[in-house]
């Protein structure tokens, strides 16, 4: 669990260092523009099982991110519910530590649309990997 959060904490410091923040935090500390939200999920007894890690909305699109170790594996509800995202036409994705540049390289195609587009879809499906699986089957 302890590889997991270091690399959450690595996830958050990317999206702060491009502008994106969680929920609530203050403005005047923001070293970056604003480009986008997200909250961390918090699993627990009056929380959804399977519900991805963290939620974001960068620059209009959902992203879902659940966090995994180099060992760990998704369950089959956390599988079921990123597919679903991505049916949904949002970005869900299977995160691993091996897998964060390709991450990075869909946070900014993200940035870089104004909207849903086929290019994005393709940059989508072209990044995913078994490290950064954006899960469909």
């Amino acid at each position: 669990m302890a590889e997991e959060k270091l690399f959450e904490n690595k996830i958050k410091r990317f999206f702060h260092s491009i502008g994106v923040y969680p929920a609530g935090f203050p403005r005047d500390k923001m070293d970056a523009p604003l480009i986008g939200w997200y909250f961390k999920v918090w699993g627990g007894g009056f929380q959804k099982s399977g519900i991805p890690d963290i939620i974001a909305c960068v620059n209009g699109i959902t992203l879902a991110i659940e966090v995994k170790a180099t060992r760990g594996r998704p369950s089959e509800l956390q599988k079921l519910n990123v597919k679903r995202i991505n049916e949904a036409g949002g970005i869900a994705i299977i995160l691993y530590p091996e897998g964060f540049d390709e991450f990075k390289k869909i946070v900014g195609g993200v940035i870089n649309c104004n909207t849903h587009t086929v290019a994005l879809n393709v940059l989508k499906n072209a990044l995913s990997s078994s490290k950064c699986d954006i899960w469909t089957g």
